[in-house]
């Protein structure tokens, strides 16, 4: 097991890269998951029980590499940031080997409390207690779960280690509500940002303001092309804003977030309004 020294792990090598985190890269790299998609471990060094966030995708090799990861210990609780395959592809399978305990966005928060303000308090493991935070944009059911006591925050694909998620198109005002909660979280304490894909971010409010600010230029660049009806098709505004993007998927996930940002501006909220929100 590596040393944490900043660097993204090799594929199957479990790196402890905290007291109470190790750190798996699942061999599944792309466009859409840089290196990898980022499982991983919590519990404290010589514990019984262990949790393990976003199993990842359904790959024998990297269900079979956090099988030994995990070792002796008892997985008590699986946790999924998001509905994506390759963050939660491998769940049945962990929950099979483990008779863990499952906790995804439909049982970890309250469905009827508004929008990005739902929470819950659980214990994961050895008495290491992680609060579950509702934070939509990337997907509806977009959680981050954060360790109060060890200042560390997971956070799927809301924060990657680099660059910005594809948005839904009906999630602009919720990402922006998302990333503002999260920047004021790390503004009172500061916390380190696990994120889904991509390498650690050393403090929360810095990496949430940074995409705070890129999202309201780009809403700010689409308000500018599109002023005075110009009549560029969502395809065209992509080569507009991203000229240098060429692969297929990557612009197909651009496009997303374009159309997004356009129906956040046809409901006639101020750009940023909802960062303030």
């Amino acid at each position: 097991m590596g040393t944490y020294l900043g660097e993204v792990p090799a594929a199957g090598e479990p790196m402890r890269v905290a007291s109470c985190v190790e750190w798996l890269l699942a061999p599944n790299p792309s466009a859409w998951t840089f290196e990898g998609t980022n499982t991983w471990i919590v519990g404290v060094p010589g514990g019984s029980t262990c949790a393990v966030i976003d199993p990842g995708p359904d790959d024998a090799r990297h269900v079979e590499a956090l099988r030994r990861a995990v070792g002796r210990r008892s997985v008590s609780t699986v946790l999924i940031t998001h509905d994506h395959d390759d963050h939660h592809g491998a769940t049945d399978a962990v929950l099979r080997w483990s008779g863990a305990t499952l906790l995804d966005a439909t049982t970890a928060v309250s469905t009827t409390a508004p929008r990005g303000s739902a929470q819950r308090s659980v214990t994961v493991a050895d008495g290491i207690d992680a609060t579950v935070l509702s934070t939509p944009g990337h997907t509806r059911d977009s959680v981050c779960i954060l360790l109060p006591a060890h200042r560390e925050i997971f956070t799927g694909d809301t924060i990657l280690g680099s660059g910005s998620p594809m948005v839904r198109p009906s999630l602009m005002a919720d990402m922006l509500r998302t990333l503002r909660t999260l920047a004021d979280l790390g503004a009172r304490s500061h916390v380190t940002v696990r994120p889904g894909h991509g390498p650690v971010l050393d403090s929360l409010a810095d990496a949430a303001n940074r995409r705070l600010a890129a999202r309201l230029r780009r809403i700010a660049q689409v308000a500018a092309l599109t002023d005075e009806d110009s009549g560029l098709t969502v395809d065209e505004l992509v080569t507009a804003m991203y000229p240098n993007l060429t692969d297929p998927d990557v612009r197909r996930a651009a496009a997303s977030s374009v159309e997004a940002i356009q129906r956040y501006l046809a409901a006639s909220e101020p750009v940023g309004s909802e960062a303030r929100a």
